[in-house]
């Protein structure tokens, strides 16, 4: 009788354990589904930052870590992600945060401490740049335990290759997207512009005031550049340009 009431209690406690005990969500309250793909069209730290709140559902405290599953187009050496009390500002396969413990939530908390920015425009601007995390519990020994929650962070020019007519609405038009010496605009709302290179580097911050602007690129590599615009509104916009 006592092995077949042990046997009891550790199946119910296993098929408790396999349950996820928690729910995702962005910091304005937007559900995250697991599988989910969330996409961003720039590299620049205010569009491209993505803040998590994790919501502790079950009957007590958990503990949870989170681990890069993947990634595709990139060597990982400008994706920031933090959780917990740490920042990291590079990420590699298999790498799991907090490199050491976890993150402790308690009965009916909510953590906010998980944050990702990708600054990297790809290893090739013609194809999306993926990351692939797991959140995930864990017990007293580190053992995974639960339903993982898995989500892709994914950059994708090519969401900005259709802006040029986009860029219009925001109240500026650029003349050409191929450029030897000059990017030439007409701006019928002030905006603020960054240049960030393929490395995601800046290289030129400055503001399109009203009427025929033109940008000085002479000195630029040749290549491929991604040029971002905030306009007065605070709306924003980017597209991709090729330096000859």
């Amino acid at each position: 009788m006592k092995k077949i009431l042990l046997s009891a209690l550790v199946l119910l406690a296993f098929s408790f354990s396999s349950v996820a005990q928690f729910t995702v969500s962005k910091t304005d309250g937007t559900p995250v589904a697991s599988g989910q793909t969330l996409s961003f069209n720039s590299i620049v730290y205010a569009q491209a930052s993505l803040a998590l709140k994790i919501n502790n559902t079950s009957s007590g405290a958990i503990n949870v870590r989170i681990m890069c599953q993947s990634m595709t187009n990139t060597n990982g050496q400008l994706m920031e992600v933090c959780f917990g009390p740490d920042c990291y500002a590079t990420t590699s396969v298999n790498q799991v945060f907090p490199s050491s413990g976890s993150v402790n939530i308690a009965l009916g908390g909510v953590d906010t401490s998980s944050h990702f920015f990708n600054n990297d425009l790809g290893i090739s601007t013609s194809t999306p740049l993926d990351y692939v995390f797991k959140i995930y519990q864990v017990n007293t020994f580190g053992t995974q335990i639960g339903t993982p929650f898995i989500f892709t962070y994914r950059y994708d020019a090519s969401l900005s290759n259709n802006a040029v007519g986009g860029l219009n609405t925001k109240g500026v038009s650029i003349k050409s997207t191929v450029v030897e010496n000059n990017l030439d605009f007409e701006v019928n709302s002030k905006s603020d512009f960054t240049i960030y290179d393929l490395n995601g580097k800046l290289v030129l911050a400055n503001t399109l005031d009203y009427g025929v602007q033109t940008v000085d690129v002479s000195n630029f590599v040749s290549g491929l550049y991604l040029i971002n615009f905030v306009n007065e509104k605070g709306d924003s916009s980017s597209l991709k340009f090729m330096k000859k």
